[in-house]
């Protein structure tokens, strides 16, 4: 029974300890490494500081042992543990939350994974850090152009695998919010193929084929042939 008790002791209080190292190394990564995260989670990334310091103190109290049996009799360390527990489950619900309002914000952001997410959250203040996630954003973009204003980053063009561009109408500032001027840049890309399809159409009159097919987008020209072809029909 001595033995039965012993071992149960060590079995239960060593698995919550993995489960809280598992949780607290995910999280320590995006708090420790992303000032921006803090500040868009002040609370969570407070709770966070204490369950660090609370870890510290657990494995202190591990190495003064010499075996595991004598450090997992030590009654202060499981119920620290349960506690730490609880509070990495309260963060880790909180995080998701608030990546949930961002996704909602700009939908596109579900195509996108959650590490690769906060990446681009912990980064907002450097626009090219949304650059490596474009193509699973948007299909056939490999990249945005980039452009260096005044005062700040302009987006003033979009590129296809392929190697193709297209200018937009106008560029977007990319400041604040991610999914802000990420939207912006969304509406800017539909405008702006609104824009090139009609004048693609028209220069279909007036321009030889061969010139015409080496002058416009290809998506463009093969929607005006369709839009021709159906005219005619």
């Amino acid at each position: 029974v001595y033995w039965e008790k012993i071992l149960s002791s060590v079995s239960e209080t060593l698995e919550v300890s993995q489960t809280v190292q598992k949780q607290w190394m995910y999280l320590e990564n995006i708090f420790a490494g992303s000032e921006e995260i803090k500040k868009q989670l002040p609370a969570e990334s407070a709770q966070f500081e204490i369950v660090d310091n609370n870890w510290m103190w657990v494995m202190k109290k591990f190495m003064s042992y010499a075996t595991a049996k004598d450090a997992c009799a030590d009654e202060a360390i499981l119920p620290r543990l349960n506690e730490m527990n609880a509070m990495l489950e309260k963060i880790q619900k909180s995080l998701e939350d608030y990546l949930e309002i961002k996704r909602v914000a700009f939908p596109r952001f579900y195509f996108v994974s959650a590490d690769d997410l906060l990446e681009i959250l912990g980064q907002a203040r450097d626009p090219e850090a949304v650059q490596p996630h474009l193509k699973k954003c948007f299909d056939a973009i490999k990249s945005i152009k980039m452009e260096k204003g005044r005062k700040q980053i302009e987006a003033s063009a979009m590129n296809s695998p392929e190697g193709e561009k297209v200018e937009f109408q106008n560029n977007v500032v990319t400041e604040g919010a991610v999914e802000i001027w990420m939207s912006q840049i969304e509406s800017e890309m539909r405008y702006t193929l609104h824009m090139l399809l009609y004048k693609t159409m028209t220069a279909m009159k007036t321009m030889k084929k061969e010139v015409w097919v080496h002058t416009w987008p290809g998506q463009l020209l093969i929607t005006a042939g369709q839009i021709l072809w159906t005219t005619e029909c």
